[in-house]
């Protein structure tokens, strides 16, 4: 067993990145080193006496523990867009708007014989993003610093789908037609429902196909012994647009 590893106990969690130290929890202190004679599955103890179960670091908890900079994409929005998009593993994608990574990296995860082009202007943000993709091992992403515009006109290739989380999303929209594969998608993400609107509209003016404006609410479940019934959390985020270029 190499790190990172995941110490899980219920709803608690904690990455860890190395097998050195200790690592402090309101249920006591752990000492790392004993995780270099553990394996998956084994139990690990605080000095309080608490177990902590050992698990995998996987795809399901980037977003719990990836660095965060910008506000990331949620796992449903990022679920609708690889199902909506039929994202295939040997994809060519090219990724507006890094931010934290977290799209980045699940389209690189689930497209793992294919490349991920992801441009972030800022450079704190792709810094972030950048430690994210060395913890989760991916190496199919390609990072770069700049204008998404600017860097677009720089490939020749031609990509199978084209995701927008970034400002000025609407300027990008003709470039991303441009850029497209006969058959590709292009997919933008937008917090606020005007803008989605504006986006819907000019993919439509650039001859965009089978378009399609959504959200996607996620409502938990609050279980217990008396009953069960929706919680008062309602997982909202944004608004998604899909197109395809034909």
């Amino acid at each position: 067993m190499k790190p990172p590893v995941v110490l899980s106990r219920g709803k608690n969690s904690f990455l860890v990145e190395n097998f050195e130290g200790k690592l402090h929890t309101h249920h006591g202190v752990i000492d790392l080193t004993e995780l270099r004679n553990k394996s998956f599955g084994d139990t690990i103890r605080t000095h309080l006496g608490v177990e902590y179960r050992i698990v995998p670091f996987n795809p399901s908890e980037f977003f719990k523990h990836f660095r965060r900079g910008a506000t990331p994409l949620m796992p449903k929005d990022i679920g609708a867009i690889i199902t909506y998009t039929g994202l295939s593993p040997d994809s060519l994608i090219f990724d507006a708007g890094t931010g934290s990574g977290m799209l980045a990296a699940y389209l690189a995860y689930f497209n793992k014989f294919g490349e991920v082009i992801t441009v972030e202007k800022r450079e704190e943000f792709a810094k972030i993003a950048r430690k994210n993709f060395k913890l989760a091992g991916l190496k199919n992403v390609h990072q770069i610093i700049g204008d998404a515009l600017t860097v677009a006109d720089g490939f020749k290739k031609e990509f199978d789908l084209v995701v927008l989380d970034m400002k000025d999303d609407i300027a990008f929209v003709p470039k991303a037609k441009q850029i497209l594969k006969l058959g590709g998608y292009l997919a933008v993400y937008n917090p606020y429902i005007e803008a989605a609107r504006s986006v819907y509209e000019v993919m439509g003016k650039n001859e965009f196909r089978e378009l399609e404006a959504f959200e996607i609410l996620r409502v938990d479940l609050d279980i217990k012994r008396v009953g069960t019934r929706t919680s008062t959390g309602v997982w909202h985020t944004g608004y998604i647009v899909i197109g395809r270029k034909y």
